[in-house]
């Protein structure tokens, strides 16, 4: 069982975050994390970029995002 400020915690972070991203932005997130799911059997809570810049499988697929955003397999880890 959470403590009262454990609780206030997640709902200070979860009002932080919907401040931070769009309706639109939080939907492909939680997408990203579906298919780190679905297709690399994957963290729920991690998306894909950083379960392959985590791991190294799929290099192909970092080297296709990196014509989106320089390193941005290596600027997800921990998402």
């Amino acid at each position: 069982m959470r403590t009262k400020e454990e609780d206030e915690l997640l709902i200070a972070k979860f009002k932080n975050d919907v401040k931070k991203r769009s309706w639109g932005m939080r939907l492909l997130l939680v997408l990203d994390q579906l298919g780190n799911v679905i297709f690399f059997n994957g963290s729920q809570d991690e998306t894909i970029s950083s379960h392959i810049g985590r791991t190294g499988k799929a290099k192909w697929l970092c080297w296709l995002l990196q014509k989106l955003q320089a390193k941005h397999c290596l600027k997800s880890l921990g998402e």
